[in-house]
């Protein structure tokens, strides 16, 4: 049966378009989420923020006398730090510095870049050659050094620091309180434990550093993911140390130590939740979201926060007072928003095509009637 009618043609029309739209937008979205993984992590071994573990997937192989080595480069460039040479194995690279002198990596440098060196011992001067780089913006790193290693400026620890210890001290008077056995010594503790939870909601309340950090670099999906990470820990918190707080006043009403002691069981589970988190799922993590993370979770987040995205070449030039940074010619980083928009784009198109002909179409039937 031939095609004669124009309104038939037109949704045949459409039909292709959109089928070709449609399956382009998912090869392209099949290719945008198969992006090799080039990550560098801080994370605690035997200090806070003392190790460094690079990943890296389909690195190509280097020629005969040449190596690749692993460098974190501080603020100014004026220190290089080199963390080993990076062995190439099937393809991928999984190594793991650990500093030994328990420098904290986070409070120094901001940026981790891969070198081409001739084989060999690792080397002290680094040739400059860029295989793979990634900084992080200074209007970003600032705030992550405030949740981590220094705030107040000058200071020796960080915010979530100063929040876990302040969560590790009240849960340490109720303790006290527990073990206390008359009436003034547990009703005293859990009083001291009450002023250790203001200190608790004081430091809680300066998460939102992290948020600052996310603001320097909207377009960073690993700052912004973690940051909203770190902010759902804050409410968690906020909420557990305020019911432990209000659970401690209800208990120093009562009139006998072990009374007291009754209710104060309560208020040292809500400052264990806000320290340690919940697995309020029962899956077997604690993860830094809504009802499960605590301090300790929200540590993690901020150290992720740091984490170094490797693109292929040089070191993208930085903005000074934005957080941006240009990316480097051939970021795999520039192919996935290209992915991404065609996919975007593309759909918009076909919707468009699709109201289009749908108007045309039933145009056409319209004036085939009144005919």
């Amino acid at each position: 049966m031939s095609i004669n009618r124009p309104a038939t043609k037109v949704a045949v029309f459409l039909f292709l378009v959109l089928s070709l739209v449609f399956t382009t937008s998912i090869v392209l979205a099949e290719e945008a989420s198969s992006l090799p993984t080039r990550t560098a992590v801080i994370s605690d071994t035997n200090l806070p923020g003392d190790t460094l573990t690079i990943t890296m997937e389909q690195v190509a192989a280097q020629e005969t006398g040449k190596q690749l080595e692993g460098w974190l480069i501080s603020d100014d460039g004026s220190t290089l730090l080199n963390v080993g040479i990076l062995s190439i194995e099937s393809g991928d690279i999984s190594h793991t510095y650990t500093s030994k002198s328990g420098e904290n990596l986070v409070a120094g440098y901001n940026k981790f870049v891969v070198t081409v060196e001739p084989s060999g011992i690792p080397d002290t001067e680094s040739s400059g050659i860029y295989a793979y780089s990634h900084r992080v913006p200074l209007d970003v790193i600032t705030h992550v050094r405030h949740l981590l290693v220094e705030w107040p400026s000058g200071s020796e620890t960080g915010i979530i620091t100063d929040l876990q210890s302040s969560l590790s001290t009240a849960i340490g008077h109720l303790n006290k309180a527990m073990d206390s056995s008359t009436l003034e010594d547990v009703t005293s503790n859990a009083n001291s434990a009450k002023d250790a939870i203001d200190s608790v909601l004081t430091n809680s309340a300066s998460l939102n550093h992290a948020a600052l950090a996310a603001s320097q670099a909207p377009s960073d999906t690993t700052v912004s993911e973690n940051a909203a990470n770190v902010a759902s820990t804050q409410n968690n918190i906020d909420a557990w140390a305020a019911a432990a707080s209000t659970q401690i006043d209800f208990a120093t009403t009562k009139t006998t130590a072990q009374s007291v002691k009754i209710q104060l069981t309560s208020a040292l589970g809500y400052l264990e939740s806000a320290l340690n988190g919940v697995d309020a799922n029962a899956d077997g993590t604690i993860a830094a979201v809504a009802n499960e993370g605590g301090a300790n979770q929200a540590y993690t987040a901020a150290q992720a926060m740091a984490t170094y995205s490797l693109s292929e070449g040089e070191l993208a030039a930085s903005s000074a007072g934005l957080g941006l940074g240009l990316p480097s010619t051939g970021d795999t980083y520039i192919s996935y928003l290209l992915s991404y928009h065609s996919i975007s784009l593309g759909l918009v198109f076909a919707l468009f095509m699709v109201i289009g002909g749908g108007a045309i179409v039933m145009r056409t039937r319209r004036a085939d009637y009144l005919a």
